[in-house]
């Protein structure tokens, strides 16, 4: 009897085993805080935006992340106005990298005297100091802060991570780089490759994961029950990223939609956001109209129902036979 397919079981056993059920549960964070649980009845364009705590950070962010790389071959001063549609619409989360062409001088511009108001992260993607030095550095001079609220060892399945907790290894610096106060919080992410993530929590050194989450790539990758309880476990909070699948070979320069059905993105999101320890969701946005549909998404939360749940998986299993592998390998490759 497989997990992955859900209509060997029933619904309830399915729900219990996979660890998605209906209700406060889904909420949980190692954090009492009342605003983890935040949700609003009735959204309208003035209603606050939700909030979760972000694990053992202890800090309430918004459901909805800002995410900036499908913005970033735009001007930054485009950028900057996009930024600001967003913290004005209650977004109090935004997430760059200096690899998304203008995104980091775009958010720069953008947060000013609204530094305070985002919780910003950033990424470093390096196989050494010297260019994770160089990252950073960079990533300070275009966001015009001295200090990022969450600094991601990023692409955990795309780097050579051997060594990389040594003494002169990227992940020791960057533990360094958070001990001189150079960052608030310490995360990794990963799209792929989800066995390497478990090495870097049980270091306890890391606050956050930023992992790949939907309901195709869930019989792909399965972030979801290979990750997911080992971060619940470290108290590490979680993002969810490519809810909606990603834009297709991860090409920002030349925005070819993600193959899941206009008809699915809420549902998307509803999955996302429904999973046991995600506090949010980081996704981007190219325009105004994709801030406000995301915003609204995100204020008219509500869990999937068990049934819900069942359907979407089914589909999800077809989809995923056509999508494969499209973040890179699931396991190591001798």
């Amino acid at each position: 009897m497989s997990i992955s397919d859900p209509s060997s079981v029933s619904r309830r056993t399915f729900m219990r085993r996979t660890g998605l059920v209906t209700g406060a549960a889904i909420f949980g964070s190692p954090s009492p805080t009342p605003a983890d649980s935040t949700q609003v009845d009735a959204p309208d364009d003035t209603s606050p935006m939700p909030r979760r705590v972000l694990g053992r950070t202890g800090v309430p962010v918004t459901t909805f992340t800002l995410g900036t790389a499908a913005c970033g071959s735009l001007s930054p001063t485009k950028i900057a106005k996009l930024v600001n549609v967003a913290i004005d619409e209650g977004v109090g989360a935004v997430d760059t990298s200096e690899r998304y062409q203008n995104s980091q001088e775009g958010v720069g511009l953008a947060l000013g005297k609204r530094r305070d108001d985002v919780f910003l992260s950033t990424k470093v993607f390096a196989n050494s100091i010297a260019e994770a030095e160089a990252s950073l550095a960079k990533s300070f001079r275009m966001l015009k802060t001295d200090c990022i609220d969450l600094l991601y060892y990023h692409g955990l399945g795309n780097l050579n991570i051997e060594g990389a907790m040594d003494p002169d290894g990227v992940f020791t610096w960057l533990v360094r780089q958070k001990k001189a106060g150079k960052c608030r919080f310490l995360g990794v992410s990963s799209h792929n490759l989800p066995g390497r993530c478990q090495q870097f929590f049980e270091t306890g050194e890391v606050d956050v994961a930023l992992v790949a989450l939907n309901f195709v790539d869930r019989h792909t990758y399965n972030f979801e029950q290979r990750v997911l309880p080992l971060a619940r476990e470290h108290q590490v909070g979680v993002v969810a990223m490519k809810v909606f699948g990603g834009v297709t070979g991860m090409n920002y320069k030349k925005l070819a939609p993600a193959a899941m059905p206009d008809d699915t993105i809420a549902s998307a999101f509803r999955y996302a956001l429904s999973l046991p320890g995600v506090t949010t969701a980081n996704i981007g946005a190219a325009t105004v109209k994709e801030i406000r549909h995301n915003a609204a998404m995100a204020r008219a939360f509500q869990p999937l129902a068990d049934e819900e749940l069942v359907g979407l998986l089914e589909q999800g299993k077809k989809m995923a036979a056509d999508w494969g592998e499209h973040f890179g390998p699931v396991e190591e490759r001798l």
